[in-house]
This record gives structure tokens, C-alpha cells and sequence, in this order.
């Protein structure tokens, strides 16, 4: 005797909880669109009353992931900080310049002015590469020094005192900034991505068991008005496990016992975020640095590396090895 053939959309949930948060979103959505127009709109009023409310469930769901996702991702501050401090570090390397300048073809007094406000440039360890919070510290300290006598008066020699002024409110201004951002992300609930997304397959999964089950119900002579939406759907899963979802967890070795793990095309933050579980003691800062137990991680040029940035293999070293003047580790995916 032969069985009839139902078409049902396929298992997929497992895959889909093993994608990185940006992909697990992406196919909610992709999901949620596929339902919404293939079936709600195109069977209008003939579309049973419980997958229009099963549809209603998922849009809140996704939405609501949706918002989770965008809540954990880089602040929109980020960008206003990085173009403040830019402008920050376009007035300091000018003043730096001209008071260089003045030394060697200024006046007789601007040069001898100039190498002390110089000196106490070095002194406060003024460096435009270093992180933001590290940077406002010293250069407030510095401006307080050149803002009171003798270097106020170097200053007004050298004719720098407006570009001073102008250094000091531009350096308050990433303060701000800063202390915005942090304010912002302290509200910020780690775990309510997770949460999100586990309402969102519970939907998801009810979702398509109410279609699988009208499919049966209502297929007549081997056909059911939800056998073009499932084809479609399933296809859609094919793709999403061959150019969406990522093979599996990848990792870096970074130092002995200290590894990496990430999804391909992940950025370091968004790795950080995932909170897999031997991703345990890394963190990301305010200012997008990547810390392993509060010691910064360097790319292989021993500079902080940028959280913004795609983990990509390569050779990487923890800042208290660096300084201790450690090897570093060649770094390759495991």
C-alpha cells in the first residue's frame, strides 16, 4: 500500500541555535517574511485564524529579538567618539607643530618657550594611538599645567594659548561622549539577547508545526495551499546552511591556556557577546579594546585591537607579555 507524500517544512531549529547571533536573526526574519507573504497575504481571508495569530506571535518575536540584537551591537556613540577624538588629535599634533616650528624659526624668546612646552608634552606621555580614556587623562593634566604660570606665559609667547583653549574643550567633549557611552551600556542586560532569541524559537517552532499540520489537513489529490510557501521555506534552509550559518565554532590559540572562539565573519565584540562558554574572562571596553582578564589584547604591530574589527587568524599577544617581553604566540585556527 503506498503512503501519501505530505509536504512539511523541514527540522531546522538545531541548525539554526548554532548560528552566531547576526545569522540566527537573519533567518528569523527571512522566516518571518516567507510566512507573512506566502501564506497570510496570499491565502487573504482564506487563511486559517491560527497561523494569522501564530504569524502575529512571530513578528512580535523577531522584532523583539531585533531590538536585542541592536542593544548589544556598538553603540551609536562609538562613531561620535572616534570622529570627537579625531578632531581631538588633528589640534594636538597641531600645536605640537607649530610649537616645533617656533623652536627652530621663532623669535629669540619663543625659542626658548618652545622646548619647555615640549618637555611637558613628554612628561604627561601625550600619544594620540593610545586609548581614548588614557588619552583625556593626559592630555587634561597637560592642559592644566600649560593653562598656569610659567608655561601660561610660554603659551602666550608662542601665540598658542587660543589653540590651547580650543584642545581643552575638544577634549572634554570626547570625555562626555565617553561617559555617555558608558552610562548607556550599564543598562545594557548581557543575557537578554539569549533570551530573545530562545522566545523567538519557541515561536518559531510552533509556528511551523501549525503550518506542517494544515498542510496535512487540508491537502487534497496531493496538494495543500502551503506547498509552495514550504518549498520556499526549505530552500531558504539549504542556502542559509550553505552561505549563512558557519561551518562551526572556530578558535585562536592567543597564549598558553588562553584561546579565542568565533564564528567566521564575526567581529571580536560580537564573538564577545555571544558568551561562548571558552570565551570565559574576555570582555570589550567602552573604548573597543579586547581584554583577556584586563590585560589588553595586541595584534602583532603591539597595538590594541580594534573590537570593531573582524577576528581574522594571525599573530596576537596579551599586553602583560608584551611588556614583560614575552615571545608572541603565532596565532592560526584550530
Amino acid at each position: 500500500m503506498a503512503t501519501t507524500r505530505f509536504h512539511q517544512i523541514n527540522a531546522f531549529i538545531n541548525k539554526a541555535n548554532h548560528a552566531p547571533h547576526a545569522a540566527h536573526l537573519s533567518w528569523m526574519q527571512r522566516f518571518q517574511e516567507r510566512v507573512g507573504t506566502l501564506i497570510v497575504t496570499e491565502l487573504g481571508q482564506d487563511c486559517p485564524a491560527m497561523i494569522v495569530s501564530q504569524n502575529t506571535a512571530l513578528v512580535a518575536a523577531v522584532q523583539a529579538e531585533d531590538e536585542a540584537y541592536r542593544t548589544i551591537t556598538r553603540s551609536p556613540l562609538s562613531d561620535q567618539i572616534a570622529e570627537a577624538d579625531q578632531v581631538r588629535d588633528n589640534t594636538f599634533v597641531g600645536l605640537r607643530t607649530m610649537v616645533e616650528a617656533l623652536g627652530r624659526v621663532g623669535t629669540a624668546a619663543q625659542k626658548e618657550a618652545a622646548p619647555r612646552v615640549l618637555q611637558a608634552m613628554r612628561d604627561y606621555q601625550v600619544n594620540i594611538s593610545e586609548g581614548y580614556e588614557l588619552e583625556s587623562t593626559h592630555i587634561a593634566q597637560l592642559i592644566q599645567q600649560l593653562e598656569v604660570s610659567p608655561l601660561a606665559d610660554d603659551c602666550t609667547t608662542l601665540a598658542v594659548t587660543a589653540l590651547v583653549g580650543q584642545l581643552k574643550t575638544e577634549n572634554q567633549q570626547v570625555q562626555t561622549l565617553i561617559a555617555q557611552r558608558n552610562e548607556q551600556q550599564a543598562g545594557i542586560d548581557a543575557q537578554a539577547m539569549q533570551r530573545a532569541r530562545v522566545a523567538a524559537d519557541l515561536v518559531y517552532v510552533e509556528t511551523v508545526m501549525v503550518i506542517n499540520a494544515f498542510a496535512v489537513v487540508e491537502q487534497q489529490q496531493g496538494v495543500s495551499p502551503y506547498d509552495h510557501a514550504i518549498d520556499v521555506v526549505n530552500q531558504d534552509q539549504d542556502y542559509y546552511v550553505q552561505q549563512v550559518f558557519p561551518r562551526g565554532v572556530k578558535k585562536l590559540k592567543i597564549a598558553n591556556n588562553v584561546y579565542f572562539s568565533y564564528y567566521q565573519g564575526e567581529t571580536w565584540r560580537e564573538a564577545v557577546d555571544e558568551g561562548l562558554q571558552s570565551n570565559e574572562g574576555w570582555t570589550v571596553t567602552a573604548d573597543d579594546e579586547v581584554l583577556f582578564q584586563q590585560r589588553r589584547l595586541l595584534d602583532k604591530q603591539g597595538e590594541p585591537v580594534d573590537a570593531a574589527t573582524k577576528v581574522e587568524a594571525g599573530q596576537y599577544s596579551l599586553e602583560a607579555e608584551a611588556q614583560d617581553g614575552g615571545d608572541v604566540t603565532p596565532v592560526v585556527p584550530e
